[in-house]
C-alpha cells in the first residue's frame, strides 16, 4: 500500500457580514478567511512521483500567498452572524444627557443617535450610517463616530469605517470597542499585522470576545504562526464552544503540525456541531489516510463531495485514496472532475496515471 501526498485541506473564513449590499471578500485559508501555498504539511507518505493538490490560492499585494474563499455559504454566513449579533449587542450607551440647554444641536444629535442604533439592531445598516451622519453634523459624539464605523465594516466600506474609526480613538482612546472594530478591517484589506495589533490591543481590556482571537488566529496563521494560531483557536473554544467552525480550524493547525490524531478529534467535534460540515468530512479523511485508514477516509471524502458537489479538492483527495485502493479508473475519474472544477494541480496526476 502506498499514500499519495493530500493537501486540499479546507481552512474556514473569518469575514465580515454586510446588510443589503454586496460582500468583499477577502483572504480566508479555504477555501483565517479559512485563511499557504500548494504544498501543505498535511503530508502522508508519499509514492514516488506523487503531486500535491491545491487549496484555491491567490496571491496578495505583498506577496504572500493566501488562499482566497469561494462564493458566499453557510460557514460564512454562520461568521457574519456571529460579528452582526455581536454589533447589536455592543452597542455604546449614550452619556447623561446635558443639564444645560447651552447646545441644543447636542440634544438633537443624541436623538439621531437613538435613532441610528435602533437602525444597527435591526440590521438596516445603511440607515443606521444616515442617522448616524446625521447625529455627527450636528454634534461630534465619539460614540456616532464609532457605531458609523461599526456599520460601515457590516456593509464592508471598510476605508470609511477606519476612517471614523481612527477619529474615535483620537477622541477617546478608552473606547475599547473601536479597536476591536478597526482590527477587523484592516484584516479585510488582507492588513494582518494592523489588524492583529489592533486585535491585541482590544483583548488587552476585553478578554471574554471570541471574535478577536479568532481574527488573531487567521492573523498568525497568516504569518506561519501555526502554534500561535492554534493557541488562540483554543482560546476561541475555551470561550464558545459552539463559535462557527472553530473545531475544523484548530484541526487544520493540528493537521499542519503533524498531530494527526488530535486534528481528527477536533474535526469529530466540528462534525459533532455540524453534520454538514463539509470541510471537516474532506480534511479528516485526508488526515485518516495519513494515518493508514484509507477505507475510512473514502467515507469521508464520499460524504464531502454529497454535502458539496462541486468540491474540487475533496475530488482530488478521494482520488489519491482511490489509487491508494487500486482503483485507477475512479481516480482519473474523479481527477477529470477536480480539473473540470478549475482544480490546475491534478493535472500532473492525470498525465501520469490516466493516459
Amino acid at each position: 500500500m502506498f499514500f499519495l501526498l493530500l493537501t486540499g485541506i479546507s481552512f474556514i473564513t473569518v469575514s465580515c457580514n454586510q446588510s443589503g449590499n454586496t460582500k468583499n471578500q477577502t483572504a480566508g485559508k479555504d477555501t483565517v478567511k479559512g485563511q499557504p501555498g500548494n504544498a501543505s504539511p498535511n503530508a502522508a507518505a508519499t509514492a514516488s512521483g506523487a503531486a500535491a493538490s491545491s487549496i484555491g490560492t491567490g496571491t496578495n499585494p505583498t506577496g504572500q500567498t493566501v488562499p482566497q474563499p469561494g462564493s458566499k455559504n453557510e460557514s460564512t454566513d454562520k461568521s457574519d452572524k456571529v460579528l452582526t449579533d455581536y454589533a447589536k449587542k455592543s452597542i455604546e450607551k449614550l452619556p447623561p444627557e446635558p443639564k444645560s440647554m447651552a447646545d441644543p444641536n447636542q440634544l438633537k444629535a443624541m436623538d439621531l443617535y437613538r435613532q441610528g442604533s435602533q437602525k444597527l439592531k435591526v440590521d438596516d445598516n445603511l440607515g443606521a450610517i444616515n442617522d448616524f451622519t446625521l447625529s455627527i453634523n450636528l454634534y461630534r459624539l465619539p460614540i456616532a463616530f464609532l457605531e458609523r464605523g461599526v456599520a460601515e465594516l457590516l456593509v464592508a466600506d471598510y476605508m470609511s469605517a477606519i476612517n471614523d474609526l481612527n477619529e474615535v480613538i483620537k477622541m477617546n482612546p478608552n473606547l475599547n470597542k473601536a479597536y476591536f472594530a478597526r482590527g477587523a478591517c484592516h484584516y479585510e484589506l488582507n492588513q494582518y499585522q494592523a489588524a492583529e495589533d489592533d486585535m491585541e490591543r482590544y483583548i488587552q481590556q476585553d478578554k471574554s470576545n471570541p471574535i478577536a482571537y479568532n481574527y488573531i488566529a487567521g492573523c498568525l496563521y497568516l504569518k506561519d504562526n501555526v502554534k500561535g494560531a492554534l493557541e488562540n483557536y483554543e482560546a476561541v473554544a475555551k470561550l464558545d464552544p459552539t463559535y462557527p467552525d472553530v473545531y475544523t480550524n484548530s484541526g487544520m493547525m493540528r493537521h499542519y503540525l503533524k498531530d494527526y490524531k488530535g486534528a481528527i478529534a477536533d474535526y469529530d467535534k466540528a462534525l459533532e456541531l455540524d453534520p454538514k460540515n463539509a470541510t471537516a468530512y474532506n480534511n479528516r479523511g485526508g488526515a485518516k489516510l495519513t494515518m493508514g485508514d484509507a477505507k475510512s477516509a473514502l467515507d469521508d471524502l464520499n460524504k464531502a463531495i454529497l454535502l458539496q458537489v462541486d468540491y474540487a479538492d475533496a475530488y482530488d483527495n478521494r482520488g489519491k485514496v482511490k489509487l491508494t485502493l487500486g482503483d485507477k479508473d475512479g481516480a482519473c475519474a474523479d481527477w477529470q472532475k477536480a480539473a473540470s472544477l478549475g482544480l490546475d494541480a491534478v493535472k500532473p496526476l492525470i498525465d501520469k496515471y490516466c493516459k
